[in-house]
């Protein structure tokens, strides 16, 4: 029995170890989060790039921070399994999740909410290419074939896909970060990949259409989910901790913007007055002012 029980520690040691050995074949800013999943995120700040493995093929949710970084995914997805990418998920419009489509499609499709193209394509800048080349050599070569690639699917509030043994749950949130976001939920794995909603200790980039009670609406509905896992849009992946920690600083930054404005102050006055010290050490502080823009606009019923 204790030889039994000796052998059954070996191997699973042994196994942890080939598991961990594998994910950092694929270089040190891929984390292995379960079994055929990977993270990629070069830098604490950079947006997330994820690989899931099927029977069927690859899915990739998002592109990568930069061209360099698509190309890195790819030659992880090359390591890890002969078959071609199937789909790829953009969970927003904004280049730093989608600049890297043109590595994977073709022959990949691309998917991604309604109002993915058309606020794409309006955003796209020709020259951005050019502009990327100028960076350095690496930069250079990664660019090369760049194109915009915007989704070929655009679907309207939920949509189910089946690849492979895999299930993705897409769910679209809307006015909460980019003019197309969309969460994807694994249910049978338990692993959320909620978009950026909500980011790990850092201030998110509110624009001008941006709702906070939508961004509160939709972080209760991912974490009703119970995922064992979330992957934020930015950032390192972790628990629904992530969700707790945004949810708190949202309700805290309506209370006392909400407190400012029935003291009858302009929005000016409380740009200039308003302190979060709880928050001093989120990234991302020059973001605040539009922060107090969207609590302000939620407290006056705008």
């Amino acid at each position: 029995m204790k030889l039994e029980r000796c052998l059954f520690v070996v191997a699973a040691v042994l196994a942890v170890c080939a598991s961990s050995a594998r994910a950092q074949e694929l270089g040190p800013h891929f984390r292995k989060i379960k079994d055929g999943i990977y993270v990629q995120s070069a830098r604490e700040v950079n947006s997330t790039s994820s690989i899931i493995l099927t029977e069927e093929g690859v899915v990739i949710i998002d592109t990568g921070q930069t061209p360099i970084d698509s190309r890195e995914v790819m030659e992880a997805v090359r390591k890890l399994t002969r078959l071609p990418v199937r789909l790829v998920i953009n969970t927003e419009v904004h280049p730093d999740h989608t600049t890297g489509n043109f590595v994977f499609a073709p022959p990949a499709l691309v998917i991604n909410a309604e109002g993915a193209v058309e606020a794409m394509r309006k955003a796209f800048d020709p020259e951005r290419g050019n502009a990327l080349a100028k960076e350095s050599a690496e930069m250079r070569d990664a660019v090369q074939g760049y194109r915009l690639v915007t989704p070929h699917i655009e679907y309207h509030d939920t949509t189910t896909v089946h690849v492979g043994e895999r299930t993705f749950e897409l769910l679209h949130f809307k006015n909460v970060h980019s003019e197309a976001d969309t969460a994807v939920w694994l249910p049978n794995e338990r692993v959320l990949f909620a978009a950026s909603v909500a980011i790990p200790n850092s201030l998110n980039n509110l624009r001008p259409f941006v709702s906070i009670p939508d961004m509160l609406a939709a972080i209760k509905t991912m974490k009703s989910l119970n995922p064992e896992i979330v992957v934020p849009g930015h950032g390192s992946f972790g628990t629904t901790k992530i969700f707790d920690d945004s949810q708190r600083y949202y309700e805290l930054l309506l209370e006392r913007v909400g407190v400012m404005v029935r003291e009858g102050k302009s929005l000016e006055q409380i740009k200039r007055e308003l302190r979060m010290p709880e928050y001093a050490g989120w990234s991302y502080q020059e973001r605040m002012p539009t922060n107090i823009e969207a609590a302000y606009r939620a407290a006056k019923g705008n």
